[in-house]
């Protein structure tokens, strides 16, 4: 007669992955959702570093989505009290969730430093960028090579000794892995901070992007975390519901960081109030803060009451188009090796648009002034 189990072994945490899964996955989704929908629709300039977004964000509801439907085959339950039927299953969906998490991983990197290219203009910055973006490619690729091939055969992984073969052991790997993840994150997320940091723009301004680009190194952060949990005991349906968490979380924190920068044209779209730096009851206002390159302040009057949004938005430098700056603003671009563009709208009565620019060469910054005024009733 067979000794009965602990009670205790009958205890299921299965809810847990699928909670974490679907409220981070959630969140990533609508970000990179709001992302293309700003960059496709609002300002029409869909680019490789969106394409690597998306990419990213499919990957990672693959993962998620494995993550939580492990729990069929006893993710969140005691091995003992699993039915070894279903242990196959369990390791080979586990497999193909490691394999998706370093494929996630790999795309939202590399869209991390396309978005850089995007940004930075001059021919400094962009070879830095290229450097990085062939260091980090390598590394991911080789890793996620490593992953699919970690057993020969590679259905080893999930049948075990039924099967002739061998495998790498898992805990060296997976610390390696976890190391040379977290480099490449801080290396990705420090990049642009130099660069941020000597924008001439107002200090408020300055730090609210320094602090949205900042934001990567929470993911950082949660891959540290991460590390603690990688070595597992023979339960390994049980503990795995730690790592497995952090991994998802990592993945949808670092793909929600990368949409961050993108969103406020949307925002702008939705609220078109933010950032308005001066209304007035009486009259139309629009100010120049000088960040144009011409030192000057301009204001043009009316008789009704304005909103006067501006919005920064860091864009690539388009060298074919743009026009000879000034001495000064070209020493400026040299340092920035960034683009501003402020987009100009006015609206009085009638739906009217306006566009306003003031262009500069390859590495400049480009000043695109919106306005938006709206109609009070008297």
């Amino acid at each position: 007669m067979s000794t009965p189990l602990d009670p205790s072994l009958y205890e299921s945490r299965a809810h847990v992955p699928i909670t974490v899964v679907a409220v981070t996955l959630s969140v990533a989704f609508l970000t990179v959702a709001a992302r293309t929908y700003a960059r496709a629709v609002i300002i029409r300039s869909f680019g490789m570093d969106d394409w690597a977004a998306i990419a990213a964000v499919i990957f990672a509801i693959g993962s998620g989505g494995l993550v939580a439907s492990n729990t069929i085959y006893g993710a969140g339950r005691h091995i003992a009290v699993v039915d070894p039927k279903l242990l196959g299953r369990y390791f080979r969906t586990f497999y193909i969730s490691i394999v998706l998490y370093n494929a996630a991983l790999t795309a939202t990197k590399i869209a991390f430093l396309l978005q850089y290219y995007r940004i930075f203009g001059t021919p400094y910055m962009r070879r830095v960028i290229l450097i990085a973006l062939a260091l980090v490619a390598m590394w991911s690729i080789s890793q996620l090579l490593v992953v699919i091939f970690s057993c020969t055969p590679i259905e080893k992984f999930w049948l075990g000794d039924s099967v002739p073969g061998t495998c790498i052991p898992n805990l060296p790997f997976w610390y390696i892995n976890a190391a040379g993840n977290i480099a490449t994150d801080v290396v990705v997320f420090v990049l642009p901070l130099p660069a941020l940091s000597r924008l001439n723009l107002r200090m408020t301004q300055k730090l609210m992007l320094l602090g949205i680009f900042s934001l990567g190194f929470f993911t950082c952060a949660i891959s540290v975390l991460r590390i603690q949990y990688l070595r597992l005991s023979d339960d390994v349906t049980w503990d795995n519901v730690e790592s497995s968490c952090w991994s998802v979380g990592e993945l949808c924190s670092g793909i929600t960081c990368l949409c961050l920068p993108t969103l406020r044209p949307l925002l702008a779209k939705i609220i078109p109030s933010m950032g308005s730096t001066a209304k007035s009851t009486a009259k139309y206002v629009q100010q120049s803060s000088g960040r144009d390159g011409t030192g000057k302040s301009a204001e043009t009057s009316s008789s009704r009451g304005i909103v006067y949004p501006e919005d920064v938005e860091l864009q690539a430098a388009d060298s074919d188009n743009a026009d000879p700056p000034s001495p000064r603003t070209h020493a400026d671009s040299l340092k920035l090796g960034l683009r501003s563009m402020v987009r100009t709208e006015i609206k009085v009565g009638s739906p009217v648009a306006q566009r306003f620019y003031t262009r500069q060469a390859d590495g400049g910054i480009e000043v695109k002034r919106d306005v938006i005024m709206t109609k009070e009733a008297s």
